[in-house]
């Protein structure tokens, strides 16, 4: 099918060197331009993704004239923080004079994925002009005729009034694959495909080349082309495969000034939102639109295979604002209160262990997870962070929970999320939840957690997940290196090493943020986590006596119906107490060794057991 020559002005990539000075020597993968400039002379069109809009006399079609002044950026109509780059045809309807568009590229590609979203106009449709608005991928007009080198992927060329003669008049989508072509005459050796329809509208286009033979051409998420050599029009079965790199480009142009019969000016936009192209991978639609998501979630507007980044921080509205740098820097994203999942985290451009600091406003605090699920170690940030490196949490977040703090709030610290110990060695543990528990610990090692917030003074619940398979093991607790001794815990023969029983003590401490430690008093206890929680004034009323707390042991824990005790309860007063505000949820006399809790709401509860003149408290989760 003849098909005039377009001719590219190639520019040469003059300020290569410059552009890696001081970056970083790691190879990058992906180039990205959401195409957010303040108009077409803004100097980053020309500095980052080194974009040249034609300007003069260009082609195709031979000596038509280009004009900067045809490509624009304006605000998306459907979203006002969004751009959108529009080009356009413009025709005088009693002169005939025509001015084109085009962007192109210096940076030049090769293997990868192409992909970008695009509006295509039906408006020649009614005015029968042979509009083509294109996307395409490209090397210099001066390798056309040398088939070892050109490569040229016309991705998609939309003709709402063909001319060509697949369908004449009528609205054609062309993909087309060269070889190489012969300009005058008009001779190429290539391959195409069509889609003959209405194609209006806003479309993501994609084409991948990575095999060395197939080029592979969707249109959203349908495939419409594989092309891999020339057809029969000049000569079959040449590759059409990119044998060189190319720039990538967008035109809307006329084909040799062809014009339908009316007389008024017109104007023909063809508009773009983004860009994409990721080396030597094949991508499809669902992993294009998450990256470009992911992007457009961070703040990031460009980016460049020199390893250059831009970001425009997004408004932040949340009541906190993780961010990928130390010092809030790199991508800035806000969180509402809430639980944040691996997925949910990236659904919302913050990609798995790339938190570096954080910014809270008062009243809550920021949990963040190591593991996926709310799982791991884990640290708690109620403050400002400028850099997660103190709390040995920097780019370790995978999932994270927002919340309110209030006078109740627990504390969970991983045993093995320790910012320093002495002896101490960690294990794969069995205990609920999985990941690693705190072990082969003897007399005299320790360890401490950094920055332990106790939000009020007052009387805090200090429990701790235990397994030992000997008696006599003895830990104790302290706060700021010793100088604030919290008291010691007698851990019971839970029977195991992967045995694992809760045990705690009460505790006063003043409203402050400490460092917490645990000493080995006597040798013989694996540790898998502590929970702080400040004891409400419903709870902390209630005296509680030390002297049997080991000697009773709740269980299942989380548990969705009934809860056993190990000891023997009968005729015992018990009540259930909302660990959250303090509040007594029942009150009962028990007759066995066991209470059904089904009626309790999901969450966190202290169960205290008085008998004999002795009162013992012991939490568990209710499912």
């Amino acid at each position: 099918m003849k098909k005039n020559i377009k001719v590219l002005i190639h520019s040469k990539l003059l300020l290569f060197a410059f552009i890696f000075v001081g970056l970083s020597c790691h190879a990058q993968v992906i180039m990205f331009d959401d195409f957010n400039y303040s108009g077409n002379t803004d100097p980053q069109l020309a500095s980052f993704n080194k974009w040249q809009i034609i300007n003069g006399v260009s082609g195709p079609p031979e000596g038509a004239t280009y004009s900067r002044n045809n490509v624009n950026f304006i605000t998306d109509p459907n979203d006002s923080a969004n751009k959108l780059m529009t080009l356009k045809t413009t025709v005088n309807g009693q002169s005939k004079a025509v001015t084109h568009s085009r962007i192109e590229s210096s940076y030049e590609y090769f293997e990868g994925t192409y992909a970008s979203r695009v509006y295509l106009s039906d408006e020649s449709f009614i005015s029968k002009d042979a509009n083509i608005q294109t996307f395409f991928t490209i090397v210099s007009s001066s390798l056309a005729q040398d088939g070892s080198k050109y490569s040229e992927m016309d991705i998609i060329e939309y003709m709402a009034a063909d001319k060509w003669g697949v369908s004449p008049d009528n609205r054609v989508g062309y993909t087309t694959s060269y070889h190489k072509y012969i300009a005058n005459p008009w001779k190429p050796w290539k391959t195409y495909s069509t889609q003959q329809k209405s194609l209006a509208g806003w479309h993501t286009f994609i084409a991948t080349c990575t095999d060395g033979v197939n080029i592979r051409y969707y249109m959203d998420n349908t495939l419409i082309a594989t092309h891999s050599v020339t057809d029969n029009e000049t000569q079959a079965g040449l590759p059409v495969y990119p044998r060189s790199t190319m720039q990538v480009a967008f035109a809307n142009w006329i084909w040799n000034n062809v014009l339908g019969t009316g007389t008024n000016n017109r104007e023909n936009t063809f508009m773009t939102d983004w860009v994409l192209y990721y080396k030597n991978t094949a991508l499809d639609l669902a992993q294009v639109n998450t990256l470009v998501a992911n992007y457009k979630a961070q703040g990031l507007k460009r980016r460049n295979l020199a390893g250059q980044t831009f970001y425009e921080t997004p408004q932040q509205t949340g009541v906190a604002t993780v961010y990928k740098d130390c010092n809030y820097a790199g991508y800035a994203v806000s969180l509402q209160t809430g639980d944040y999942t691996l997925s949910q985290l990236q659904a919302k451009g913050i990609s798995d262990n790339d938190i570096s600091s954080l910014k809270v406003q008062s009243g809550y605090e920021v949990v963040l997870y190591a593991n996926d699920n709310f799982s791991g170690s884990s640290t708690i940030i109620t403050a400002d962070d400028t850099c997660l490196v103190d709390n040995t949490f920097n780019d370790v977040a995978t999932s994270v929970r927002v919340r309110a703090i209030t006078n109740s709030s627990s504390v969970l610290i991983e045993a093995e999320s320790y910012a320093n110990m002495s002896g101490i060695q960690t294990e794969a543990t069995t205990d609920t939840g999985g990941g690693l528990n705190v072990g082969y610990a003897d007399t005299g090692d320790w360890l401490s957690y950094n920055n332990i917030n106790f939000p009020t003074s007052g009387s805090y619940l200090i429990e701790y997940r235990v397994a030992s398979g000997v008696n006599g093991a003895i830990i104790s607790s302290y706060l700021s290196a010793g100088a604030i001794q919290l008291g010691s815990v007698n851990i019971p023969n839970t029977g195991g090493w992967q045995n694992w029983q809760t045990v705690s003590q009460t505790v006063n401490v003043n409203a402050g943020t400490y460092n917490f430690g645990i000493y080995i008093q006597n040798t013989g206890v694996n540790l898998n986590w502590i929970r702080i929680t400040k004891s409400a004034s419903a709870l902390a009323a209630k005296s509680v006596s030390t002297d049997k707390i080991e000697s009773l042991t709740v269980y299942p824990s989380p548990t969705e119906s009934i809860l056993f005790f190990t000891a023997d309860v009968s005729g015992a007063n018990l009540s259930i107490i909302n660990s959250q505000d303090g509040g007594t949820v029942s009150s009962q006399t028990v007759n066995t060794n066991s209470i059904d809790v089904s009626g309790l709401k999901s969450g966190i509860y202290l169960i205290l057991v008085e008998k004999d003149g002795v009162k013992t408290v012991r939490r568990f989760i209710k499912k």
